[in-house]
């Protein structure tokens, strides 16, 4: 049903106490945009990154330079959320129609918060939205595991690498996503539960075919 799939992931930066308003209705603020763009067949045909400089801390925190990798000298000559929200817009295109997923719904609040701070109107194209790590448990049969799965954790189930020092840098996050991605979207993930089922279902019981189990969750994808 659409067109590109756009996988995201966002780095943040703490709003400076300073800025006593920014501070209490945003807490943080984006200081660098990564995306990955997929076919309606589930090829990767682009990939975008971008930083943003800060407008309400004067710095890159040493927390998050520790944690990014991303430091001052590099958000300073960056273009501010506005024009980077624009570009990123741009990037993703008018031509068909479009779903983002992102890891959580941190990153839809992030952005929606931040438009409306600075008095920007939420993109129509960033609408429709999917939190993979909200659906993954679900898909891959995991109902009583409660915990919020990390994107590190998910990843191991496909056996997919993770390069330590690339992690939360945001366009290498949203490639790891943009992998589990198209596991769920072209089906590949039923194997694995397949799999996982082999092991842990009692013999005794009957067993459901995968549509049994699955079939809402499909379709929400396809949808």
């Amino acid at each position: 049903m659409y067109d590109y799939h756009i996988i995201l992931d966002l780095e943040m930066n703490p709003v400076s106490k300073d800025n006593k308003q920014a501070y209490k209705s945003l807490r943080k603020e984006t200081i660098e945009i990564g995306a990955v763009k997929l076919d309606k067949d589930f090829n990767i045909i682009d990939r975008f990154n971008i930083f943003v400089k800060p407008q309400y801390n004067h710095q890159v925190t040493p927390y998050i330079t520790k944690l990014t990798g991303i430091v001052s000298t590099v958000t300073m000559k960056a273009p501010y959320f506005e024009e980077a929200l624009q570009s990123f817009v741009n990037w993703i295109g008018d031509t068909g129609l479009t779903r983002i997923y992102s890891w959580s719904n941190n990153d839809l609040h992030q952005l929606k918060t931040e438009c409306e701070f600075n008095c920007i109107e939420f993109p129509k194209v960033l609408k429709r939205w999917l939190d993979v790590q909200k659906v993954f448990p679900k898909m891959m049969g995991l109902y009583n595991d409660r915990r919020q799965i990390a994107l590190k954790e998910a990843v191991q189930y496909f056996n997919i690498k993770i390069d330590d020092k690339k992690v939360h840098n945001a366009l290498y996050d949203s490639e790891l996503t943009t992998e589990l991605v198209i596991y769920l979207l072209n089906g590949d993930y039923k194997e694995q539960v397949k799999c996982m089922r082999s092991f842990t279902q009692s013999c005794s019981k009957p067993q459901n075919t995968i549509g049994d189990l699955f079939g809402d969750l499909l379709k929400q994808f396809a949808d």
